[in-house]
C-alpha cells in the first residue's frame, strides 16, 4: 500500500515538472512583500517573462533570495503558467547596541568589522556569522573562553532590538610552546616553523605571543606541511593543548608522531586514454625524474613538479586533462604514479563573488587562473585557491562550481576577510650602538589589494624613515608597481663624514620563472655629506650636495625552507645600477649575493654565503662618499662597523670594491632545549679596496676571522654573543673581538 502511494506521489511531481519544463513562465507574481519592491525581487532572480525555465533553475531562484538576507522565508509555486513567490522579510534593526567591551578602539572595530547595523536588515544568518566574527577579533588579541550572548527584542512594525553582550574572560599570553612525541626536530626550529611566539617584555606590540585559538590550529597546518616538505610522508600532529599556565598566561603543546623518513624513488606514468604523445610523455619522465629521484619526500616538490607538468600540457595546447599525483610507500621509498584522464568538458560563464564587504571584487579576480569564456579545470580551481589564499586578505575562501548547462559553469567565490593590519617594534642594544624601530603594514590599503610598509628607526649612527607601495597587477598587466620615499641620516664614526640623504624610486616587479622574482625602476635623491672637523683636506674635498638620478634592476630567487633559522635551500640575488645624467656622478654599480644552507642532520646546518658589490664613475668622475663600499660586522665578525679598508688619516673611507664571504654551521652546546638557543661556529673573510681619488689609499689585503656566536630567546629578549679571533688584517682596522646585541625587531 505504502509503495503504491509513493508511487503515485513521484508519478504526480514528475507530470508536475515536465509540464513546467515544457510551458514558459509568463507573469512574476510576488506575495508578502512590504518594503522589497516587485521590480528588485525580479532583478534578484533575473526573472524574463515567457521564458521556459528548468527545474534547476526554479530551485535556484529561492536560493538567490535567501543569500540576499532579505527574507525569513521564501516559497515558490507555479500557477497557470504564473511563477508564485511568497516571502516573509525579515525584520529592520532598531536598536543596535554593543556591551561590555571597554576600550573604545576595539569598539569601533568591532562595528566596522560586522554586518548587522541599526537601520539595517536583520537576519538569523547575519547575527551568527558576525557573532563568530566578534569571537575571532577576541581570539586574535589573547582573550580565551569568549561568550557572545545575543538578546533580540521584536517590536511592531517588523521591527527589533539587538543587543549582543560580550564576556570576554582573560586575555592570555604564550607562555612557554611545548613539542612531545615522536618529533624528530628539534622544539627550536620547531618553533621557527609556526606563528605563535612564546611572550617577553620586548614583544609588547606583538599579536603573535597572544593565545590565539585559531592561529593555535593554523600553527599545525605549518607543522604538517613542514614535516611533509622533510621527508616525513606519514606524519600525525595527534593535537594541540593549551593549558593554563597563570592568571594570565598559557602553554600550547603539540603532540607529534613524525614516523619514518622517506626518499623519491620512481615515476610512473598512467595515461589509459591517450592523452598525451610519446614525445610528451618522455618529456614529462625526463622532467619528473630529474625534479625528485635521490631526494627526499616533500610536498612543496611534488606540487611544483604539478605546476611544472600543466604549463607543460598548456604549451602543447593539451586541454581537459587532470593530473592526478599519487604517492605510493614501498619499504622507505615513494613512488609517484602521474595519472592522466579526461576530465569535463567545462567553460565559466559567470564569476560572482560574496563576502568581500571592504575588499574589491577585482582584488579576487587577479589572483584567478580564469575568467568567463575560459576552460574550468580541477588544477586552475586548485591554483586559483592557493593564490587568494596567499594574499593574507581572507581568512577562508570557497569556490563553488554551479553547473548550468552541459558544458557551462557559474563560479561562487566566498570569502571572509580578516585584519590585514599590523605594527611591529624594535630595540637593540648593543657594542655597535643602540636602536628603536616602529613599523606599520597594511595588505590590503582602500581595499584595493594594495601592500603598504612604513618604516621609523633610530639609531646611534644612523636614523631613517621610509614609505613603500606596492600595487599588484598594476593596469591589469600582471605586473606588481613600486613606489618608495626615503629619508636617512648616517654618522658614521669610523667613516668620519655625516650624510643626510632624501629620494624615492619607482619600479615594476614580475615572475621571470617559479621563485625568480625581476624589479627594475628609477630613483632620484639628493645627498648632503658633511665631514667633521678633524677630517684631512682631501675628505673636506669630498663634502656637498650631489643629485643622483639612477635606473636599477635586481633578480631575486629564494628557495629556503624557512626566513627564520632556515635548515636547507638556497638564496640568490643580482642586481645593476646606472646613475645617469642630469646626476652630478653618473656611475655603474653591481651587487650580488648568494647563499646556501644544507642540513647533515638537526644539530648541523652548514651555511655558505658570500656577496661582493662594486660602483665606479664615469668620465673619471669620483663616486662620493656615501656610495662607497663598505661592510658592517654582520658581513666580517671581528671587526667594527666600517672598521677595515682604506684609510685617510684615521677615517675608513670606503672603497670602489667590496667582498665578503662566510662559512659556518651550528653546533650542539648542551643547553636546555626550552632555551631556544643556536651556537655557530664561523670562519669569515672580507675585503674593501680600491680608491677611485687617490690610489695610494689602497688596501688589498684579505681580512679573516674565525670564532663562535650564540644566539638566544632569553627571558631579558633576543640575545646575540659573538667572540671571534683575527686571523689576518691591515693596519688601521678597528677589531671588535666581542661584540654582543640585545633586542630585535618583533
Amino acid at each position: 500500500m505504502f509503495i503504491k502511494i509513493l508511487i503515485r506521489v513521484l508519478f504526480f511531481f514528475f507530470i508536475c515538472f515536465y509540464s513546467l519544463a515544457e510551458n514558459s513562465l509568463k507573469n512574476l507574481i510576488i506575495e508578502g512583500n512590504n518594503r522589497i519592491l516587485k521590480s528588485t525581487i525580479s532583478e534578484i532572480i533575473n526573472f524574463e517573462e515567457n521564458k521556459i525555465y528548468s527545474i534547476e533553475e526554479i530551485n535556484l531562484f529561492q536560493k538567490k533570495l535567501f543569500e540576499t538576507n532579505f527574507f525569513k522565508f521564501a516559497k515558490i509555486s507555479i500557477k497557470d503558467q504564473n511563477l508564485i513567490i511568497t516571502v516573509e522579510e525579515n525584520p529592520l534593526i532598531n536598536f543596535f547596541f554593543i556591551d561590555g567591551e571597554k576600550n573604545k578602539e576595539r569598539e569601533d572595530f568591532i562595528y566596522e568589522n560586522i554586518s548587522l547595523k541599526q537601520s539595517q536588515i536583520f537576519s538569523e544568518a547575519l547575527l551568527k556569522k558576525d557573532i563568530e566574527k566578534i569571537k575571532n577579533i577576541y581570539l586574535s588579541s589573547g582573550y580565551y573562553n569568549i561568550e557572545i550572548l545575543p538578546k533580540v527584542t521584536k517590536l511592531e512594525n517588523n521591527l527589533v532590538n539587538i543587543v549582543l553582550t560580550v564576556e570576554r574572560g582573560e586575555q592570555y599570553k604564550i607562555n612557554r610552546v611545548y613539542f612531545i612525541g615522536d618529533k624528530f626536530f628539534s622544539s627550536s626550529t620547531l618553533k621557527n616553523v609556526i606563528s605563535s611566539t612564546e611572550h617577553g617584555w620586548w614583544k609588547f606590540l606583538s599579536s603573535t605571543s597572544s593565545l590565539n585559538e585559531n592561529r593555535v590550529e593554523f600553527d599545525k597546518k605549518f607543522l604538517n606541511e613542514y614535516y611533509l616538505n622533510n621527508g616525513f610522508f606519514d606524519v600525525q600532529i595527534l593535537l594541540s593543548e593549551i593549558e593554563i599556565a597563570s592568571e594570565k598566561k598559557a602553554n600550547i603543546i603539540y603532540s607529534i608522531n613524525a614516523g619514518p623518513k622517506y626518499k623519491f624513488n620512481d615515476i610512473t606514468i598512467i595515461d589509459d586514454k591517450n592523452n598525451l604523445t610519446d614525445q610528451l610523455k618522455k618529456q614529462i619522465d625526463k622532467i619528473s625524474k630529474k625534479k625528485i629521484i635521490n631526494e627526499n619526500y616533500s610536498l612543496k616538490l611534488t606540487r611544483n613538479l604539478r605546476n611544472q607538468i600543466n604549463q607543460l600540457l598548456n604549451i602543447n595546447k593539451i586541454e581537459f586533462v587532470d593530473l592526478n599525483i599519487r604517492a605510493q610507500k614501498i619499504n622507505d621509498k615513494i613512488n609517484l604514479n602521474l595519472i592522466f584522464d579526461d576530465s569535463e568538458r567545462l567553460f565559466v560563464d559567470q564569476i560572482k563573488t560574496s563576502g568581500n564587504s571592504i575588499t574589491e571584487e577585482k582584488v579576487i579576480r587577479r589572483e584567478l587562473y580564469f575568467s568567463e569564456g575560459d576552460t574550468f579545470t580541477k588544477n586552475k580551481l586548485d591554483r586559483s585557491i592557493r593564490n587568494i589564499n596567499r594574499t593574507g586578505i581572507f581568512k577562508n575562501v570557497k569556490i563553488n562550481k554551479i553547473n548550468k548547462s552541459k558544458e557551462l559553469v557559474d563560479i561562487e567565490i566566498n570569502v571572509e576577510e580578516q585584519p590585514t593590519g599590523s605594527i611591529s617594534a624594535g630595540l637593540g642594544v648593543g657594542t655597535s650602538g643602540t636602536n628603536v624601530s616602529t613599523g606599520i603594514q597594511e595588505k590590503n590599503l582602500f581595499g584595493k589589494g594594495i601592500i603598504a610598509n612604513s618604516n621609523l628607526t633610530f639609531g646611534t649612527e644612523k636614523i631613517s624613515g621610509s614609505v613603500n607601495l606596492d600595487l599588484p597587477d598594476f593596469l591589469n598587466s600582471g605586473n606588481t608597481f613600486g613606489y618608495d620615499l626615503f629619508a636617512i641620516s648616517t654618522d658614521f664614526e669610523n667613516a668620519g663624514y655625516e650624510s643626510k640623504k632624501i629620494g624615492n624610486a619607482v619600479s615594476v616587479a614580475y615572475n621571470l620563472y617559479e621563485d625568480v622574482t625581476l624589479r627594475s625602476g628609477l630613483g632620484i635623491d639628493l645627498d648632503s655629506i658633511d665631514t667633521s672637523s678633524s677630517a684631512s683636506a682631501l675628505y673636506k674635498s669630498r663634502e656637498g650636495d650631489y643629485l643622483t638620478t639612477k635606473t636599477f634592476y635586481n633578480i631575486n630567487t629564494d628557495k629556503r625552507d624557512q626566513f627564520i633559522r632556515p635548515t636547507k635551500g638556497h638564496r640568490l640575488s643580482f642586481g645593476q645600477t646606472l646613475a645617469i645624467p642630469p646626476s652630478d656622478i653618473p656611475y655603474f654599480g653591481n651587487d650580488i649575493f648568494a647563499s646556501y644552507y644544507h642540513s647533515l642532520n638537526d644539530d648541523f646546518i652548514l651555511n655558505l654565503k658570500g656577496g661582493a658589490s662594486t660602483i665606479n664613475g664615469f668620465d673619471n668622475k669620483k663616486i662620493k662618499l656615501s656610495d662607497r663600499k663598505f661592510l658592517t660586522n654582520k658581513q666580517i665578525r671581528g671587526f667594527e662597523n666600517y672598521g677595515i679598508g682604506p684609510i685617510s688619516g684615521t677615517d675608513h673611507i670606503g672603497g670602489n670594491y667590496s667582498i665578503h664571504s662566510s662559512l659556518s654551521t651550528t653546533v650542539p652546546n648542551g643547553l636546555p632545549e626550552k632555551w631556544n638557543a643556536n651556537s655557530i661556529l664561523f670562519l669569515d673573510a672580507a675585503n674593501v679596496w680600491s680608491v677611485d681619488f687617490d690610489s695610494s689609499l689602497d688596501s688589498d689585503k684579505i681580512r679573516s676571522t674565525a670564532g663562535i656566536a650564540l644566539d638566544w630567546i632569553s627571558p631579558l629578549g633576543p640575545l646575540n654573543f659573538t667572540f671571534a679571533e683575527i686571523i689576518s688584517s691591515a693596519p688601521g682596522d678597528v677589531e671588535e673581538n666581542f661584540s654582543f646585541q640585545i633586542g630585535s625587531s618583533f
